[in-house]
């Protein structure tokens, strides 16, 4: 159901939960100062209750009631990549967030989404949590297309059209006086270098518990089996264009390695079209240089085949 953005508001303020478009993917919207509101985010995506929500804000000032403790690179991270595809853990007063948000922790992840139609949005409510949505551990709605076929054409969504990037945003946390990534997203490890001085490590997501989401759980996959493969002799394959393939295969195409940016922005599009034409089993080829933007797809595709 196709709604306009004052209707969004007005839901929002009562308790309800809404499906909002950013540049990303589109998000589960909820007031997170409403613990109604939030629990209702976990039931419809049957999302576990041990992973955190990013809170997400239109302007930095708005964290501050949170009372966060951060590095002063913290500023430079934010003047660069706000508003944008960038995520920031940082330590808070616990007793200015709910639990349920911060899933126990002593951290809290902040965003400031780059889609005209959700920083709109925050202006009117002020603070909103916004997992993907999508049920959990599907592929991320970039669509309200997608939104309604896992929700169902009654769930109040805001259309802002596609989402221009494709994937989650690159999640960070400040550890041993360097910043770390902790979710690879749509900022590369070297996108950084140029603010920071240096290149991000990856962090591989070991914890015990997720600090951020996308860490622990299968995310990102379909019905579909999918098989990771460099040689391949017949079936339906995820490819790119500028490839050669066996003629016995069929070919869905993510798009042309050298741009990566499209290949992210038709993932979750194509491993959604699986499970919509009723295909059982995929072969994704992996012939490619998992750096850069690739490394995230890799990333991606590595989860979704698990």
């Amino acid at each position: 159901m196709r709604i306009t953005l004052d209707q969004a508001a007005a839901k929002l303020a009562i308790g309800d939960v809404v499906a909002v478009p950013t540049e990303t993917v589109y998000g589960l919207a909820a007031s997170v100062n409403s613990p109604e509101a939030v629990k209702k985010v976990f039931q419809v995506k049957g999302r576990p209750s041990n992973n955190p929500l990013i809170i997400h804000i239109s302007e930095v000032e708005q964290i501050q009631p949170f009372h966060p403790k951060y590095d002063a690179s913290f500023a430079k991270l934010a003047a660069a990549f706000w508003p944008g595809p960038l995520t920031l853990v940082l330590p808070i007063d616990p007793h200015t967030v709910l639990e349920s948000v911060r899933a126990g922790l002593s951290t809290a992840a902040f965003r400031i989404p780059n889609h005209q139609v959700a920083l709109k949005l925050l202006s009117k409510t002020g603070p909103l949590v916004m997992p993907s949505a999508n049920l959990s551990g599907k592929p991320s709605s970039t669509s309200a297309d997608h939104v309604e076929s896992d929700f169902g054409m009654g769930f109040p969504v805001l259309d802002g059209g596609s989402c221009r990037c494709g994937v989650e945003s690159t999640v960070m946390i400040f550890q041993d006086q360097q910043w770390v990534i902790i979710r690879q997203g749509v900022l590369t490890p070297q996108d950084f270098h140029p603010v920071l001085g240096y290149v991000p490590a990856i962090d591989s997501g070991k914890q015990e518990r997720p600090i951020c989401p996308g860490q622990m759980y299968r995310h990102y996959a379909p019905k579909a089996k999918l098989r990771l493969a460099t040689e391949f002799t017949q079936g339906i394959v995820l490819g790119f264009t500028d490839l050669e393939y066996p003629k016995e295969c069929e070919i869905l195409y993510l798009g042309e390695l050298s741009h990566p940016e499209t290949i992210a922005e038709n993932l979750y599009r194509t491993l959604r079209y699986l499970d919509e034409k009723g295909i059982k089993e995929a072969v994704v080829d992996m012939r490619f240089n998992d750096a850069g933007m690739m490394k995230t797809i890799a990333e991606r595709l590595w989860k979704a085949a698990s």
